[in-house]
């Protein structure tokens, strides 16, 4: 009488196999991600944009001009000390706030119209709002930054 004992169980092949399938799908996966994340905050960019706009119309309604400032980032500098916290509690800053990705205030001293850089991740090209009653500003005739305005 021959006594044989099968062993049940995966061979290396079909574990390699199983692993190989699995760090594929996790990669793709992983992939689709980073591409959402990017797209949240792109999205949040621009809510964070309109609430500044918003309280640079309020601030313009009650001292009938906009913060002078040159070109630079917020939050921080002038504009962040005329907008908070009477107009906005707290300057929103970019969801990552490493260059390039931090938001610049323009106004030069006109003081009739603003612009603000926005830097996209995944939206392009990246842009600028303009705000103000100046024809010049909303024409679109000056390319702040050598970007064209935002359209959305």
């Amino acid at each position: 009488m021959k006594n044989t004992k099968t062993i049940k169980g995966f061979t290396l092949i079909e574990l390699l196999v199983v692993v190989a399938i699995i760090g594929l799908l996790s990669s793709i996966v992983m992939a689709s991600l980073n591409t959402a994340r990017a797209k949240a905050r792109d999205a949040q960019r621009i809510s964070s944009i309109k609430q500044v706009q918003t309280a640079l119309e309020l601030y313009y309604d009650t001292k009938g001009f906009y913060p002078a400032s040159p070109d630079s980032p917020f939050p921080g500098g002038v504009v962040t000390a005329a907008l908070t916290p009477n107009y906005i509690s707290q300057m929103p800053k970019d969801p990552t706030n490493v260059e390039p990705y931090v938001y610049r205030y323009y106004n030069n001293n006109n003081s009739s119209f603003y612009a603000i850089r926005i830097n996209y991740e995944i939206r392009t090209p990246d842009c600028y709002v303009c705000g103000g009653p100046s024809a010049t500003c909303a024409s679109g005739n000056n390319s702040w930054w050598s970007l064209p305005m935002c359209a959305y």
